[in-house]
């Protein structure tokens, strides 16, 4: 049996509260800990994985988080942007506590994997391992793909992220992800087909970070925020590289990528 404590605050650098529910062992050391920060509801995510449990039975505690701006915590949500600085100032909070020996590990795959490259840049110090999985290299073949904006981006946000934001903020539609996924093939057809793409009215006030991304073309220098290439030397925790071969075409490509990045830097 293991101790969990729920809705922890965590406070950003900005004043910002995030929230995490702890899982530890009982009792009273310090353990290394394991951070899972996403944007998809902390509280599912055991549900999905037996990642949680099997860690803590083995030592470790674990900080389950919702990302800014999603589910039990405040402030605004725009994907990807916030996750260096939030990343690095949880990572951090975490080797402060006094359930903590110091040394913090990251892992999870897609969304959860990007958070622990984008927080890993920032170089927290006490990071000593992380496992992110099918994830990117660059914001080249994950925002684009050979320069062609990525319409898949368009049901991920339908999907996972408009109904949490719609109910946060009071808009009309979806509200939950069953709702969502009901209601998206009675709209997918006419959001692929919308032209000019960025005139399309269902996710401006949903997702605004959305144009933004079509806004700036993939050479653009703004994408630098969430570039990985050319910046492993950033890198010194111990970094398993995981994907599945057809994890999208950044999934396989980021995982070697950055695998082989890690290894010239590190020569």
């Amino acid at each position: 049996s293991f101790v969990i404590e729920s809705d922890v605050a965590v406070p950003m650098r900005d004043g910002v509260v995030l929230r995490a529910d702890v899982w530890r062992p009982q009792g009273k050391g310090r353990f290394p800990v394991l951070v899972y920060r996403t944007p998809y509801n902390r509280r599912e995510a055991p549900r999905y994985y037996t990642t949680f449990r099997r860690a803590v039975e083995r030592g470790y505690a674990v900080v389950i988080q919702d990302v800014r701006g999603r589910y039990g915590s405040d402030g605004e949500f725009v994907a990807y942007r916030q996750e260096g600085h939030d990343g690095y100032d949880t990572i951090e909070w975490a080797a402060r506590q006094p359930w903590s020996n110091g040394a913090v590990g990251t892992f999870g795959l897609s969304y959860p994997g990007a958070v622990q490259w984008l927080a890993a840049m920032e170089r927290p110090p006490h990071l000593k391992a992380m496992v992110p999985a099918m994830t990117f290299s660059t914001p080249r073949n994950f925002f684009t793909a050979g320069g062609v904006f990525d319409l898949s981006w368009m049901e991920w946000i339908w999907d996972n992220i408009a109904p949490d934001t719609r109910a946060r903020k009071n808009l009309p539609g979806p509200k939950t992800g069953e709702e969502a996924d009901a209601e998206w093939p009675h709209v997918a057809e006419r959001l692929h087909t919308f032209l000019p793409l960025a005139e399309l009215p269902d996710l401006k006030e949903v997702a605004p970070y959305y144009y933004d991304w079509l806004r700036h073309p993939p050479d653009d220098p703004w994408w630098e925020w969430c570039e990985l290439r050319g910046k492993y030397s950033r890198v010194n925790a111990a970094v398993l590289n995981l994907s599945g071969w057809y994890d999208e075409t950044y999934g396989p490509e980021g995982a070697t990528t950055n695998f082989r990045g890690l290894v010239n830097a590190r020569k």
